[in-house]
């Protein structure tokens, strides 16, 4: 499953972390893992709140300096993958 714009994504309850000079740190507590994210996939991780990917996107927009083309490949493949680390959940915008 790959993620749509319509998706909505959620932290998964359970999940550890932590902003250290504007970095994220995620314990994922299932893998017994330390994941660090950069500046942008912090971003992204602070908006996962239930929150529809495309307007995590506009935030990325907005924030960075990224065509929004690019934006929505890129956000939209970090979530995938954090999806698969099982760190946050998508719930299918047609659900």
């Amino acid at each position: 499953m790959s993620v749509d714009l319509q998706d909505r994504v959620r932290k998964v309850k359970g999940q550890a972390s932590r902003n250290v000079n504007g970095e994220a740190l995620i314990v994922l507590t299932q893998r017994r893992h330390l994941h660090r994210l950069n500046a942008v996939g912090t971003r992204v991780w602070e908006c996962c709140h239930e929150r529809r990917v495309s307007d995590i996107v506009a935030v990325i927009v907005s924030e960075f300096e990224v065509q929004p083309e690019a934006a929505e490949r890129d956000v939209c493949a970090f979530l995938d993958n954090l999806r698969e680390l099982g760190a946050v959940e998508i719930e299918r915008g047609d659900a």
